[in-house]
């Protein structure tokens, strides 16, 4: 399973996201108190991961702190949505829960993102590189979803939009982003979320 970073500059805040995570049999690695010392531990951490964390450090914001991170960690960053900058939501790899939070938004949250990372990551084992096809002339229609595939897709943003405190809008972005950075269908990721609130 990838590994879990906490960091926050409060390590009392650390420590109560660590203990919830520990107690759904998440394997935090370790706890950092700011970007400089997250880093240290992805260098030492293969597989990749995912930062919990707020949104600015002593030494850097958690978007900079994105930037120098391998492309197979993510960041979830808790904040209060006062205190989070225009363009968190535009950042791929950055996913943000508004604060006060359930444990069980955490929990799901978090167990999302790391099972579709790890979707994604057997998917890309599993594709063998096909020879170059030719891009087919003129505009492209997506194939149209079933009755059965929509109503998924609106159960998971009705529970994101529930969960996450989220406008449809930002649920179906949220879908879409998500989609984009694993290589993923909608439907499938839409599955992923329902089933990252079953366990």
């Amino acid at each position: 399973m990838r590994s879990i970073i906490v960091a926050f500059p409060d390590m009392t805040n650390a420590h109560k996201i660590r203990d919830i995570l520990a107690m759904h049999d998440f394997p935090v690695r370790g706890l950092a108190t700011n970007g400089s010392m997250a880093l240290r531990f992805i260098s030492s951490e293969d597989g990749g991961g995912l930062i919990v964390c707020g949104p600015n450090f002593p030494d850097m914001t958690a978007i900079q702190l994105l930037s120098l991170m391998p492309d197979d960690y993510d960041i979830l960053v808790l904040s209060s949505s006062g205190s989070m900058n225009m363009g968190y939501e535009h950042q791929e790899g950055l996913y943000t829960l508004t604060l006060p939070l359930h444990t069980q938004d955490l929990v799901a949250s978090v167990r999302m993102l790391l099972e579709t990372r790890q979707m994604y990551r057997n998917t890309m084992r599993a594709v063998k590189p096909a020879a170059a096809q030719p891009t087919p002339k003129g505009p492209q229609v997506p194939p149209k979803r079933s009755p059965e595939e929509q109503r998924v897709i609106d159960r998971a943003k009705a529970l994101l939009m529930n969960r996450n405190n989220m406008s449809e809008q930002e649920a179906h972005r949220f879908l879409q982003k998500r989609c984009m950075d694993t290589g993923t269908k909608l439907y499938d990721m839409a599955l992923a979320v329902l089933k990252s609130q079953e366990l």
